[in-house]
Formats: C-alpha cells, sequence, structure tokens
C-alpha cells in the first residue's frame, strides 16, 4: 500500500517532512506488513541499513503503510474506552484529531496531532496502559532529531556512523548545528520533557 492511499483512506495528509524521506526511497520498507518485513529480516536481512528508522530509532517502530488504518481504528477503541473509564471526559475535542504512525515496544503509540487550521500536526504519544496524551515534539523533523539523540545516548551509537548521519541529513541547519557542536550527552540531558496535552472536552 502506499502513502497516498493511506492518506485518502484517513482523510489527512502526513507531514511535508515525511513525504520527502518516502519519496528518497528511505521508507520503502513500509509498503508491506511488519509481519512480512519480520519475515525477510529473518530470511534475507530486507531492511537496509540506509532505511528510516529500519533498525528503529530508540524505541520507535514505524507502522507499516497498511497497517496504518487497523492502527488507527485500534488508538480510537481506546480512546472512546478511555471516555468510558473517565467520565470528566465528555468528548474528543473536534478540533483535534490523531492518526498514529509508530508504536513503542512497550505498545505506546506515536501520533500525529492534527489541530483544525494548522498545516503541519504536532507528535504525541498516546500511553496505551494509562490513556495519557503527551505532547512530544512540535513537528515531525523535531520528532526526528529527539529521536536521534536518544539513538545515540541509549543505543550506544556515535554521531559519525553512517546509520545516524543518513537520518541526520533530514534535520533542519539549527539541529544539524548543534549537533556539530555540542556534546551529545549535554543535548540529552537539556531535552525537553513531554508536556501532557488535553484532547478532550
Amino acid at each position: 500500500m502506499e502513502l497516498k492511499d493511506v492518506e485518502m483512506s484517513l482523510g489527512i495528509q502526513f507531514p511535508k517532512l515525511f513525504h520527502e524521506i518516502n519519496k528518497s526511497g528511505m521508507m520503502d520498507y513500509l509498503l508491506y506488513s511488519r509481519k512480512w518485513v519480520e519475515n525477510k529480516i529473518v530470511d534475507k536481512d530486507y531492511v537496509r541499513r540506509e532505511d528510516f528508522f529500519g533498525e528503529f530509532m530508540g524505541d520507535c517502530r514505524l507502522i507499516a503503510f497498511e497497517d496504518l488504518q487497523s492502527a488507527y481504528n485500534e488508538l480510537y477503541e481506546c480512546l472512546n474506552f478511555d471516555l468510558e473509564i473517565y467520565p470528566e471526559h465528555q468528548s474528543i475535542n473536534p478540533l483535534y484529531s490523531l492518526i498514529p504512525f509508530a508504536c513503542k515496544i512497550s505498545g505506546d503509540k506515536y501520533c500525529f496531532l492534527y489541530e483544525n487550521g494548522k498545516d503541519e500536526p504536532k507528535v504525541v504519544v498516546y500511553g496505551h496502559d494509562t490513556g495519557d496524551i503527551d505532547l512530544w515534539a512540535n513537528n515531525f523533523e523535531e520528532f526526528v532529531y529527539f529521536q536521534v539523540v536518544e539513538e545515540v545516548v541509549m543505543g550506544n551509537k556515535t554521531i559519525y556512523s553512517d546509520y545516524i548521519k543518513a537520518h541526520v541529513l533530514w534535520l533542519n541547519d539549527n539541529h544539524k548545528q548543534v549537533l556539530s557542536k555540542v556534546p551529545i550527552k549535554d543535548i540529552w540531558e537539556h531535552l525537553p520533557e513531554p508536556q501532557e496535552f488535553n484532547i478532550w472536552l
């Protein structure tokens, strides 16, 4: 399934940077279901080193395009369940729409948060155990930057590895400059903490 088919099905537009990376070929492995890709990794090391988040980034796994609709349905089942168990929530604010695009190993979902009148979505994390929604990044580029920093620090990778450099290419000039001039541990220690985001009425 192609990204454009997903967008048509969900009635949204993914961020411009997401499209640029997809057009580069680095997301080609997302054209297939995760189960298919996992089988190929076992058989033939299908995912290439230069694939975007191909080795996972931090604990973030991108959702295959054909699995996005079911991930969306599952997310809204959880949100509707949250409405039942949290009586202070009356409904989801119609200004907001959540589209999952990646998940953590824990099962929490990274989602694009679309807001009426805004061109580019923010990135939030939906806690599947808690129902909490936390603002993680103001846009997809910032999300990639945070994930790169986490991967270098927690994944014991070097900022100069081919895998990391392939992702740094997509960052804006300011983030590239920070990565080239500031020790990675210092960047890590000063990353903002996720903040609770209220999507409820």
